[in-house]
Order: C-alpha cells, then structure tokens, then sequence
C-alpha cells in the first residue's frame, strides 16, 4: 500500500475515533487483525474496520460521484466509512457489507445519518 493511502487511512481512522469518542464511546485503536478501532459500549468491545475516501469519484460514464471503498474480507463486527472532505461517518454492521467494493453517495454523508449509524452501533449492544 502507498504511503498515501496509509496516510488517508490514518486520518480516517483519527476522524472516527474523534467523533465515536463525542458520542461517549470508549475507543482504542489498535490496527490489529483487520480492526482499526476498538470500542466499548455498553460493557461489549465492537471491533470496527475504518474505510477513508478523499472526495467521491465517477463510477461510470453518466459521472455519478459516489464514495468508493474496498470491502474485502470483514472480520471486524462494524465498518465505519469516513468522508474525510465531510467530516463525516457512516457505520455500517459487517454482515450487511457483502460487496468487494462499497460505493456511497456524497448526500448519505449528513450529520443525521452520522448519528443515526452510530446509535444504531450502540443499539446493537
């Protein structure tokens, strides 16, 4: 991997764990067994897998932008998925990420999803 992609993945995985922690989840990052973070809620540890993307893309020739992440191979419980030109994540459960590629329009990006997805992380404890 670049040094690049490394360095975008670092941010995204700071980003995350600066807005799960603003939410009152206690988090680790521990860049570990295909985790990136750590987090306790509720008394449980979720292993989360973050995903970071710079800007949204074109996907194909009508340029529909869409933030586009690999997703091979979940063994964490979460992926988080960081909009760094945002500011912004999105949780999702591993089980329901079964694509190689995961693709993300810019207006999913939103605060209210941000925290929808994380309480939805915190519900399932």
């Amino acid at each position: 991997m670049s040094r690049a992609k490394t360095d975008v993945g670092r941010a995204g995985e700071f980003l995350a764990a600066y807005i799960l922690e603003t939410h009152d989840i206690e988090v680790h990052h521990v860049d570990r067994a295909g985790a990136d973070l750590w987090c306790k809620v509720r008394g449980s540890i979720i292993t989360v897998q973050v995903k970071s993307s710079t800007v949204p893309i074109p996907t194909n020739e009508r340029s529909f932008l869409y933030y586009t992440y690999a997703t091979r191979n979940p063994v964490a419980d979460w992926y988080c998925f960081v909009a760094l030109d945002r500011e912004l994540l999105l949780m999702r459960p591993a089980v329901m990420v079964v694509a190689k590629t995961t693709r993300i329009a810019p207006s999913e990006f939103n605060a209210v999803n941000q925290t929808r997805t994380i309480e939805e992380m915190v519900e399932s404890c």
